[in-house]
This record gives structure tokens, sequence and C-alpha cells, in this order.
């Protein structure tokens, strides 16, 4: 059966819909669809994004060149997404392989220890021009690198494009500084920082001013330098177009107000802070310094702060609530018509008694702007707290007014 080209398209697209990976398998799908007959191998090649998603891992085996300048060039160069991964203790000097591609490279993904690292950052400015978005996983060694040691770091002099940059340091060998990102340009940045001193953390996201959305975890060591804080006090860091902001404060949550005070973000909506379990009482205060009424999105993936009932005042405009857990404060200060344009409420944890009082309490008063919707998990929540007859009851009584309840794990 002859299939219209734009069905057979779409077929190799979801066959195909992995990276390919250099060095390539006997079993790679674009080598087998080109296999079958001539004209599916003449569609293949004529299809741009089939060839356009590229990885080379290193040390896997003997890597050609000759493959991956085919691919780039059947995936016309506009659409081409080109990632290479340099796992730990690759040889330092066997990474100029890749030099010759490096100039098609769009997505760069490095898992490297520090010597291999240095070796990349010391490319000629040229070759990462087409850069849009770098990862660079950290993998401390044993191998000592002088603290004093300077980089002559080029590489990223002319990446016009880059944009999104993805960091992880689990120890504190490199100042971020020394990397030479052209943070002025990144709308995304992704850090997981550890041992990092508060004031160059700082100092980072000062010249990052065109972020729209940021992801921090830090396990930062508390400047102990009071004039260099105190620079931060006078002249805090505004960032204008950050709407999105994640933060995952580590085990120093309780030192973390004076970090979160040298930052200004004026029109940030959506905010989502993890901390450990043995920190959710001491998040308060850094919220109260985040919270204000352009937020629209509020987010605590880990614990839930002990006290957020009596933040959501700062909130006003919130449209949705996402929790691990829950408590009856928080549940009651909700029924009593805070966070009045609430929309989507989830919940780890609730017991639908409870939940089911601050819903028609919000009904009864009509305290919502519209109906809302909640999810909860009860798989957790024992047996004999549920009545079935009652919960069934009250739950289509709320339905009927256009409040949506779902409940995960009822399979009643």
């Amino acid at each position: 059966m002859d299939l219209p080209p734009e069905i057979i398209e779409i077929i190799f697209l979801q066959f195909c819909s992995s990276k390919t990976i250099f060095p390539l398998e006997q079993d790679e799908p674009r080598l087998l669809v080109t296999q079958i007959c001539s004209r599916w191998r003449a569609i293949a090649l004529d299809l741009p994004s089939l060839w356009a998603n590229i990885r080379i891992s290193l040390g896997l085996a003997p890597l050609l060149l000759d493959p991956i300048h085919a691919w780039i060039s059947r995936s016309a160069q506009s659409t081409l997404s080109f990632g290479i991964r340099i796992p730990d203790h690759f040889p330092m000097t066997s990474t100029a392989i890749i030099d010759p591609v490096l100039q098609y490279c769009t997505s760069l993904k490095l898992h490297v220890d520090e010597p291999t690292l240095i070796r990349l950052l010391s490319l000629p400015p040229a070759s990462l021009q087409a850069l849009q978005k770098i990862s660079i996983m950290h993998v401390p060694t044993q191998r000592v690198i002088t603290s004093n040691m300077i980089l002559r770091v080029t590489a990223f002099q002319q990446c016009l494009q880059l944009r999104r940059a993805k960091l992880t340091f689990p120890a504190h060998t490199i100042d971020l500084a020394d990397l030479h990102l052209p943070w002025h340009q990144l709308t995304h940045l992704d850090a997981y920082l550890c041992s990092l001193r508060e004031h160059e953390c700082l100092n980072v996201l000062r010249q990052c001013t065109a972020l729209e959305e940021c992801s921090i975890s830090t396990f930062y060591t508390p400047s102990h330098d009071p004039q260099r804080m105190q620079a931060f006090s006078r002249h805090p860091i505004v960032l204008p177009f950050l709407h999105t902001l994640r933060l995952g404060l580590g085990s120093l949550v309780n030192r973390s107000t004076r970090f979160v005070h040298a930052l200004r973000l004026p029109h940030l909506r959506s905010l989502c802070v993890e901390t450990p379990a043995s920190s959710p009482h001491a998040l308060l205060p850094v919220l109260r310094v985040l919270l204000s009424e352009t937020i629209l999105h509020l987010d605590f993936p880990s614990w839930t702060p002990t006290d957020l009932a009596s933040a959501l005042v700062l909130v006003p405009n919130l449209e949705t609530l996402k929790l691990r857990d829950s408590n009856l404060g928080l549940l009651q200060t909700l029924g009593r018509g805070a966070a009045p344009r609430l929309m989507a409420l989830r919940l780890g944890v609730a017991y639908p008694r409870d939940l089911f009082d601050m819903l028609e309490a919000r009904v009864a008063a009509a305290r919502s702007d519209s109906s809302i919707a909640v999810l909860s998990d009860v798989s957790a929540v024992s047996s004999d707290v549920w009545d079935i007859v009652g919960s069934r009851t009250r739950l289509t009584a709320l339905r009927a007014v256009g409040v949506q309840v779902v409940f995960r794990g009822w399979s009643r």
C-alpha cells in the first residue's frame, strides 16, 4: 500500500523519536528505515528533522566523524540539536576529536572532571558560535588543580545565541566567574551549587539581567565579609524579567533571609521552594521577603512551611497552590477566604472531612472568583477516617457548583 509521503514522515518521526547516539549501533532506527526501499530512503534523507537530534558520547567506542558529518548535512543545520557528553576520567587529550564538529553544536552537555573542563573552556571562540544551551556537570577528582590557576577562558566569548545554562558543581573547586559565560544573555539558568560562597552566587545573579526562569539549589557558605553583604543591601540585585523562580535552600535555610533580601523581583509570577525536613519552621522569614501580590503560583514540593497560613495574605492574587502536605490551620484559613482567586489546589495528603469543610465554606461565602480544582492524595489516609456515603454526597454537591475534586488513591 502506497502511503502519502506526509504520513510516512510522521511514522518515521515516531519510530525515530530517540536521539541518535554516536558511535552508532547496528540497530539505529534511522539506518533501518533507509534500508527498506529506495522510496523510504529518499523520504528519510529529505526529512531534516529526522537527523537533527545528535548526541556524542565519548569513551564507548572509537568515534568516526564521517557519519556525524552525514547526519549534520541531512539535518539542514537550522534545526540541529547537537549534544556532546564527555564522561568522567576520559583522557583530556582525546577530546580533540570532537573539535571539527563543535561549530555545529547547539546543545553542549559535559559530564567532566576538572582538567577536561579546563581544556574545553580554552577552545577558540569560534568553536561554539552556534551554542544555544549548555549543561556542565563537574565531577571532582583527586587530581589537584591549584586554586590560583588562571584559566584562559575564551570558549564562550562569541556564543551570541547562548540562552540556557545548567550548572552542577557538587564541590567548590572552580569559581563560576571563571566560566566567563555571557551571563547578561541568559534567559534560563539552572544551577546546583555546593559550598559556594554567598557573595559569589549573588555576583553571578547580578549579571543575569535578562533572566526569565531561574532554578537555584545551593548549599552555599555564608559570607563572613560584612562589607560585601552590606554592598548588596545598598545596591540590591534587580531581575526585571524574572517570572519563575525555584529555590532549593538546603540545610542553611535559616541563613537564607539575607540572601533573598539582596534580590528585587518585581514581576515574579511563580515561586517554588524546597527545604529539608528539618527546616520548614525556618522558611517563613524567607517567604515574607519573596511573596508579593504579583505571585500567581506557589509550590512546596518537599515540606510545607509551618505557618504558611499567615503568609497567604501577602499573595492575594494566588491562582495555584501545590503542597506536599497540609494542616488544619491552613485549610481553615483558606475556608475563611484567603487567596480569593485560587483556582487550583494540589495537596499531597489531606483528610477528606477537613478538605470538604474548607471547600464548602468558600462556596457558601462566595469567596472564590471562579470554580476551584483540587487534587489530593488519600493513599496514606487510614480507612477509619472515611465516611464513604457522606463523602460521596458532599463531593457530588461540590461538583454541582463547579468545584472539581479528585482524590488519588480513592478506589471506593
